[in-house]
């Protein structure tokens, strides 16, 4: 394979003399260079299912052609089902990816205006200053559904809401804006049902008929829809196939189904919202998707471009948002665009790689770092050195506390990490096991966790950081004031460490 492009050679002569030249190189990539990066790929990813930090489906494409597609553990715990490439999956906020899409189309064909206002198109909609520009990159101000629903919700407790309703609500409430339009950025579901409602209102159809007209037919997305209702919700036909979500937590290999969870039922339920996060699909339909998006099937080229660049703040602060999209710089990987979704038991994660054409899409219903996973995947592409993950420390460490108790944990952890070949000690993963205890109401343990990491990393601010907020949460304010300064001594610039001090000394 014969790749050519541009390539920028940088000489620094020190200072700030640079001299830059421009050169064209032909680069010739062997076909056993991607055979061995499949290679890679698949071990890596094996060995993070295997420990338990990964549980769902990849798919790593490039120039729209897949390289690695698989799927690992289980759709279905208790019956043990297996995951499959065919297994659906909700998706959550990358809906808020396709949902832009279809209003960019409706930009594309002169129906809708970035720059106009929102009230040009809906005119009960209450901030004549909020632009769609606004809406798709989250720079609208809008207060977040459940404050404007707050009082609809004590009269009506068991009324069920849905997009007919929440511009009357906003209307009708009139609540103020949490910022001007474009002074700031907060990223808010309400935006995107917004952008749903405008869909619905320049072209006469409802969100759902023209998302499947002009966004999944076209794109081949046989396996994908809008259930009835989002999340935990579903009907008994819009079941099949769907992968169940669970959460997944660090000191025991058991997984706890979010069915059981009442209140998420309830919520999403009452609040039967559409554009922001419900659409089911696979893994393959989304690159599909891609696949027509980036070669202009479904928008065109410079419309495409304009929402993935990164915008600007009134101040000229740069953001890393476009028009629905995530956008950011890697000094490896370069520009990258995407969107994550994540919801109880669900992470997901769309990553799309512009220079090279490279696709990571990872969707897990255990809840684990979709995100992370698909930066891995590209970097792996990239050729760079990814060690396969040991065992967690964190994780042996957890069960240990759990089932033995804090000195039997502390013995076996400082046995086993001197053994650097078979486990890794990571600081973020005895964070992340702290707060999964704390969430859990396992107090005791998540104390010991937080504690014992200041003991393994003491020069890290964030672990005093983060045991303070523990024992604040604990109302152990002493020793809460005693962390917070110790993280701000290893760290001056810890502005809310800095706040908390304040608060805890009056």
């Amino acid at each position: 394979m014969t790749t050519c492009k541009n390539v920028t050679k940088t000489l620094d002569f020190g200072y700030r003399f640079t001299k830059v030249f421009f050169i064209i190189a032909c680069i010739t990539i062997p076909f056993s260079f991607f055979q061995s990066q499949v290679t890679k790929l698949d071990s890596y990813f094996s060995a993070k299912a295997k420990q338990g930090d990964f549980n769902g489906v990849i798919l790593v494409a490039e120039k729209n052609k897949i390289l690695y597609q698989k799927a690992f553990g289980f759709a279905d715990f208790e019956n043990r089902q297996p995951n499959t490439i065919h297994t659906r999956f909700p998706i959550g906020s990358i809906t808020k990816l396709l949902t832009a899409t279809a209003a960019l189309q409706l930009v594309d064909k002169g129906l809708l205006e970035l720059n106009q206002s929102v009230k040009f198109y809906l005119h009960e909609f209450p901030y004549p200053d909020i632009t769609l520009a606004h809406l798709l990159s989250h720079t609208s101000g809008l207060p977040s559904w459940d404050i404007v629903f707050g009082k609809a919700i004590k009269d009506h407790p068991d009324t069920v809401f849905s997009n007919k309703d929440i511009l009357k609500e906003y209307s009708e409430q009139n609540i103020n804006l949490i910022f001007s339009p474009g002074s700031a950025h907060e990223y808010n579901n309400a935006n995107s049902v917004f952008v749903a409602l405008l869909i619905e209102k320049v072209t006469g159809q409802t969100y759902e008929d023209y998302m499947k007209q002009y966004i999944f037919i076209p794109a081949g997305m046989k396996n994908t829809f809008i259930p009835t209702t989002p999340f935990f919700n579903y009907l008994p036909a819009e079941r099949k196939n769907i992968a169940k979500l669970y959460i997944s937590h660090m000191y025991t290999p058991l997984k706890e189904n979010t069915e059981t969870i009442q209140s998420n039922k309830d919520y999403w339920k009452k609040f039967n919202f559409k554009g922001f996060g419900e659409i089911i699909t696979t893994a393959e339909d989304l690159f599909r998707f891609n696949t027509l998006l980036t070669t202009g099937k479904i928008l065109s080229p410079i419309v495409l471009k304009t929402a993935q660049e990164a915008i600007q703040l009134n101040n000229g602060t740069v953001l890393p948002r476009g028009m629905g999209w995530q956008v950011e710089k890697d000094n490896i990987l370069g520009k990258i665009v995407g969107h994550g979704g994540g919801l109880t038991g669900l992470l997901t994660s769309f990553v799309y790689q512009v220079d090279t054409q490279r696709l990571a899409i990872i969707l897990d219903n255990t809840q684990q770092n979709a995100e992370d996973l698909s930066v891995d995947a590209l970097m792996i592409l990239a050729g760079q050195p990814l060690a396969l993950p040991g065992k967690d420390l964190a994780r042996i460490y957890g069960r240990i506390l759990l089932e033995k108790g804090a000195i039997s944990a502390k013995n076996e952890l400082y046995v086993l990490k001197r053994n650097t070949t078979e486990y890794f000690l990571s600081e973020q993963q005895f964070n992340k096991l702290g707060y999964d205890f704390l969430r859990s109401g396992k107090i005791p343990q998540a104390l010991e966790t937080f504690r014992i990491n200041t003991e393994l990393f003491p020069q890290s601010y964030n672990t005093f950081d983060s045991y303070g907020e523990a024992l604040l949460k604990n109302n152990q304010r002493e020793k809460a004031l005693i962390m917070y300064q110790k993280s701000v001594e290893l760290n001056p610039g810890n502005e809310n460490g800095k706040k908390i001090i304040q608060d805890l000394i009056k």
